[in-house]
């Protein structure tokens, strides 16, 4: 156990090195865009009609762009050479409209080649930022953001008006946060470091909502009747209101919309009803229509998209109709996917995208036969707990018969200190289920495809361990030979971890559909809702009870025998949905078997990824056994 801690150490130590330069290099490229949002938008400030009109604004524009240069030398060459473009263009004093393009080209392609977070995590808590900016900035930008604050006077230049028309419009939260981070070299407005991420995004935000006063409860109502699609927190965050004009197709009226957005964000949003099976649709036929014209590349985000961002979110409704009918879309979509990545024929993934399409239809047809009513809601939570928990507390009972069976005293606590912090953090993430959601269905998917692969590392070394003594003599020895308070110690710790991973996946998992249940069941059901969740644990603590006291019964050896055979089942059957997880992120390839074959429950797939990662599973744990059976000493000779 001793050398399992030291490699996880020092897996620890490479990952923590790594996850440093990871914040370095994006240091450096938010910088990059910070100073090209500048340059984008403060040359007109700098040049008119080829002449200097501010020589202080265009020295500064030099400035800029040399260290943007220096900054993008390890880019890639088509980048850099649109940096010298630029360079070559601002010492040219080329008209504004030119600057402003290039600069916000170079802009965005950083953002894709770093793949930088343009949203916060969780929607912005305003009231907060009220604080924090009476605290922090009021001094400077003035009580209303209008830059007349008490030591404005002093300050060269002065502090940004945000109720300037071409700064109101002309800015996004995530140009504000990338200020308030990294702060502007040269001027009074510093890098506000003490602060943590969530609440720079929140006074970025903040800043944004000043110029549109107060709005009521009335303006959410009529801003969301307005929208068409549901604006999501990263398109809030990375557009001005200019470009949120356009992304949600509105006009130059409907401008009280983008004032609702910009003081009550999370508000609107949520109260824009969306048909998230008609948006994977439309994904899908433009999936279809990108490969045709030959790019493989979006039509492959978008089919993935559909599935994510489309079916995901519906995937606890069309259960509740027909639970078989979800593994059906999800393999039809997944096949679709597979075809485009596998450059099959146009036509090939024309009729994968009309038999997609036919099956989305099917499913628009389940939920509108489908009203949520006090039983359903009471069912649905109720099957939603059952169905994770049971999966989780199989290993959980496992692991303490054979801790009752070893009789060492203490070291239950650690398999249900590990439990019970998973069961504290599900809830905490049921208390922040507004940031879970801010997830996209890619990072939903990820995590819980590396959690559960993780599961399986430690389910490989507990297998073989309680498979090595399982035999008579072997027991023996160990019993014998072992140092009983710390060796116990050191292998419950394991146990506890591998206790709380297991159960910690099942809970995220179970906020995930309970969160989404809770929405769409409205809040004339919510005592049903609770009640559900409610009788789903009493029959878990049951379920448990009966499980622990016949598994009393069994021999030791046979305890761990059983148990090991238990927990190597399940980490085949885990590998195989950690892969799949990763499929559904995009993060793994799709290769579809020649026959459509799943079982959700075994984590049994029909893409080679997965039945190839469970089959070398299936090996490593066979070779492990064998070396297990192994004798302990070699037999001497006698003469």
């Amino acid at each position: 156990m001793r050398s399992f801690l030291r490699v996880s150490a020092l897996i620890l130590f490479v990952f923590l090195s790594f996850s440093n330069a990871l914040r370095a290099q994006d240091k450096q490229a938010r910088m990059m865009v910070h100073l090209l949002d500048y340059i984008a938008v403060d040359y007109s400030m700098a040049v008119e009609n080829g002449a200097i009109i501010n020589a202080a604004e265009y020295g500064e524009m030099q400035e800029f762009i040399q260290n943007v240069s220096r900054i993008g030398e390890k880019t890639p060459d088509s980048i850099q050479s649109r940096i010298t473009q630029l360079d070559t263009l601002i010492q040219q004093k080329a008209q504004p409209l030119e600057i402003s393009t290039v600069a916000r080209s170079i802009k965005r392609s950083v953002i894709r080649l770093y793949d930088l977070a343009q949203a916060p995590n969780q929607w912005p808590n305003l009231v907060n930022a009220k604080k924090l900016y009476a605290i922090q900035c009021q001094t400077c930008h003035g009580l209303e953001g209008k830059g007349d604050g008490v030591l404005a006077k002093g300050l060269e230049p002065s502090p940004t008006n945000f109720h300037d028309p071409d700064k109101a419009n002309g800015l996004s939260p995530f140009q504000a946060y990338n200020t308030i981070r990294l702060g502007v070299e040269g001027t009074g407005m510093r890098a506000f470091n003490e602060l943590n991420d969530q609440q720079v995004w929140d006074l970025a935000f903040y800043v944004l909502a000043l110029p549109h006063g107060q709005t009521s409860p009335d303006d959410v109502d009529q801003a969301s009747a307005v929208l068409n699609t549901k604006p999501s927190l990263e398109i809030i965050a990375s557009s001005s209101n200019l470009e949120l004009l356009d992304k949600l197709k509105l006009t130059g009226n409907d401008y009280s919309v983008i004032s609702a957005l910009r003081t009550h964000p999370q508000e609107v949003s949520e109260a824009v009803k969306v048909d998230y099976l008609e948006i994977a649709k439309t994904l899908i036929v433009q999936s279809n229509q990108a490969y045709h014209n030959g790019s493989k590349a979006e039509a492959r985000d978008l089919a993935l998209t559909a599935y994510l961002e489309g079916v995901e979110p519906m995937e606890m409704q069309l259960s509740a109709s027909d639970a078989t009918f979800v593994g059906k879309l999800e393999g039809q979509l997944s096949k679709m996917r597979g075809y485009i990545e596998n450059d099959k024929d146009v036509a090939d993934v024309h009729a994968q995208a009309q038999a997609s399409i036919a099956l989305l239809e099917e499913a628009q047809q389940l939920i509108e036969a489908k009203t949520f009513s006090a039983w359903l809601t009471f069912t649905l939570s109720s099957t939603i707990i059952l169905r994770e928990g049971l999966e989780a507390f199989l290993v959980i009972i496992t692991i303490l018969g054979i801790i009752r069976a070893l009789k060492l005293k203490g070291a239950a606590k650690w398999i249900h200190g590990g439990w019970i912090a998973a069961i504290v953090s599900g809830f905490l993430m049921w208390l922040a289920a507004d940031s879970l959601f801010t997830f996209s269905g890619a990072q939903r998917e990820i995590m819980e495809g590396f959690i559960a692969l993780f599961a399986v590392v430690i389910l490989l070394y507990v297998g073989f361990w309680m498979h090595s003594k399982s035999e008579a003599g072997k027991w023996q020895a160990y019993v014998k030979n072992k140092i009983q308070r710390l060796a116990s110690k050191e292998n419950m710790f394991g146990l506890s971890i591998l206790a709380f991973l297991v159960v910690f996946r099942e809970a995220f998992e179970s906020v995930l559909f309970l969160s989404a249940l809770s929405i769409e069941a409205g809040s004339e059901h919510q005592a049903a809702f609770g009640g559900g969740i409610i009788v789903a644990f009493i029959l878990l603590g049951i379920i448990s009870v009966l499980l622990l006291k016949y598994s009393k019964k069994l021999p030791i050896t046979q305890l761990f025998k059983y148990s090991a055979m238990v927990i190597s089942f399940l980490a085949v059957v885990l590998v195989g949905k950690g892969i799949h997880a990763l499929q559904e992120a995009g993060m793994i390839g799709i290769g579809s078997t020649p026959f459509n074959f799943r079982i959700d429950l075994l984590g049994i797939y029909p893409t080679w990824q997965s039945l190839i990662a469970q089959t070398f599973t299936l090996i490593l744990i066979m070779v492990l056994w064998r070396i297990g059976n192994k004798p302990l000493v070699k037999a001497v000779p006698t003469s």
